[in-house]
């Protein structure tokens, strides 16, 4: 039975309407993946040299050993942003004769098919069937290998179960990216060490190679835990019945906002809900950390100001760069029913400032930990979130409006340029140039201090002249209405 399953998802690829489109796509991606497949199998067999040139003086193998655990930490994120869950696959064999565990199975082995699954034997089987084999014998080159198999399928399967999860229950997404950032911080300010704990973990697998069967049972509970909930979850459209007053939102603590909260929710359910906005929502946050490699500590004790305040800019700011360049294409598979409704265009694009304001300030505020690095940061934090919140969100709105191409939601996110136009690479140029032009002439005439300054007040000064700008946006949007009207109508 799962050999015919696999069999009817080659033949749907093969006699799908676009199969020339999507024999091009999958002509391209399969180049790239063995492009990466190749950079993998060469950095493999490349691990010891790289090591030994980074860590000089040290046990390449220790080095290496206290590195897996970093690997499949990562892999965990890059797995939940861009792995797709092929659930919709076995929605038409729900309604035939076949049992359940069956279409479980083949979803779990539809799943693997996957890059990721083949990284992990690509960068480490090589050494540890040379350098390590030839140190500790075959006997834990295998059980080294068997953990490597084992870990990379926990991983597989415990990210599917959690993506799942975070699909019915929100409080599942914040919760996985609360986890992250508190492991980050905890390893960043050496409260506990990943690489001691990988260290030690697979140093006793070296010396006691029967220890990698407790790796199997790992792999084995994630395989089950994941099947368990399938069985459980086939039927997710059979959803409650709602009484009561109907409401544009579950979220009862932005029902303090009004309408504002209503349209935010909106949006909140769409980012949620779909693979491409998702994937946006969660790279703003994982790119919080890229302070890190602004903030370091040569370029405060430097003062480059202007390279600190981009950086401030840069993460404060990246959701409203990420979702806001789209910002009403998001919703052009239902523009012509907002359109037609009973709702005030500026009330419309006011919910839209009152987002992106929401998650600038969020970012802002996540960012400001970044002053127990140095008191110089909170300063130019400040001023890049008054800057973010007073111009940026305006010209993101003055932008949008000029954006006539529509999305499919449904897509994910990697590699997907539908949508993309001349207005998106103008939005990302208007920005740098805007930020320059203010910081720029006040730096170079006075000091940096004026800039980063002059940053801050102007965007506040934008910031409340919130009701004219709005004024300004929706003669726009009304002059451009009907062209956006038209593109998203294209498929």
């Amino acid at each position: 039975m799962i050999y015919t399953l696999l069999q009817h998802q080659w033949k749907s690829f093969w006699r799908s309407a676009s199969a020339g489109r999507n024999v091009a796509m999958q002509i391209l991606m399969g180049f790239m993946i063995l492009y990466l497949a190749a950079l993998a199998i060469f950095a493999g067999f490349s691990v010891d040299k790289i090591l030994s040139e980074a860590s000089p003086g040290k046990d390449v193998i220790a080095v290496f050993l206290g590195l897996i655990l970093y690997y499949y930490a990562f892999d965990i994120i890059v797995r939940f942003i861009l792995q797709d869950l092929p659930t919709l696959v076995v929605q038409p064999y729900l309604t035939q004769n076949i049992k359940r565990g069956k279409l479980v199975q083949f979803l779990n082995i539809r799943s693997l098919f996957s890059i990721f699954t083949l990284l992990p034997f690509f960068l480490f089987l090589p050494f540890i069937t040379t350098i390590i084999s030839a140190k500790y014998g075959q006997e834990v080159s295998l059980a080294l290998v068997i953990c490597i198999f084992s870990f990379t399928f926990f991983n597989h399967f415990l990210v599917m179960f959690i993506k799942r999860k975070t699909i019915l229950n929100q409080w599942w997404l914040i919760g996985f990216f609360v986890a992250i950032l508190l492991v980050a911080a905890a390893d960043y300010f050496q409260i506990f060490s990943l690489r001691n704990w990988s260290a030690a973990l697979f140093t006793s697998v070296t010396n006691i190679p029967a220890i990698c069967v407790i790796f199997i049972v790992f792999a084995i509970a994630a395989w089950y835990n994941n099947s368990k909930f399938l069985r459980k979850n086939f039927y997710l459209e059979n959803l409650e019945k709602s009484s009561g007053e109907k409401r544009s939102t579950d979220y009862t603590f932005l029902r303090r906002f009004g309408v504002y909260g209503d349209l935010m929710a909106v949006d909140l359910k769409l980012i949620l809900r779909n693979k491409r906005p998702r994937m946006l929502a969660l790279l703003a946050v994982i790119f919080l950390f890229y302070g890190y490699f602004f903030f370091k500590p040569e370029n405060i004790a430097n003062n480059n100001f202007g390279f600190l305040l981009f950086g401030a800019i840069f993460i404060t700011g990246l959701f409203m760069i990420n979702y806001g360049q789209f910002l009403f294409a998001w919703q052009s598979g239902h523009f012509d029913g907002l359109m037609a409704s009973n709702m005030n265009i500026k009330t419309y694009i006011k919910g839209k400032l009152f987002l992106l304001t929401s998650f600038c300030s969020i970012s802002f505020l996540l960012s400001l930990l970044y002053g127990f690095l140095s008191w110089k940061l909170i300063p130019i934090l400040c001023a890049a979130w008054l800057f973010n919140i007073g111009i940026h969100a305006v010209l993101t709105c003055f932008i949008g409006t000029r954006n006539y191409k529509g999305l499919d939601l449904t897509k994910g996110g990697a590699f997907n340029y539908q949508g993309t136009g001349a207005a998106q690479w103008l939005y990302s140029f208007v920005i740098l140039i805007v930020g320059a032009a203010i910081y720029l002439p006040f730096a170079l005439l006075i000091n940096s201090w004026s800039g980063i300054a002059a940053i801050g007040i102007l965007g506040l000064i934008s910031f409340l002249m919130q009701d004219w700008w709005l004024d300004k946006i929706t003669m726009q949007f009304q002059k451009h209405k009907y062209k956006m009207l038209e593109g998203f109508r294209e498929k």
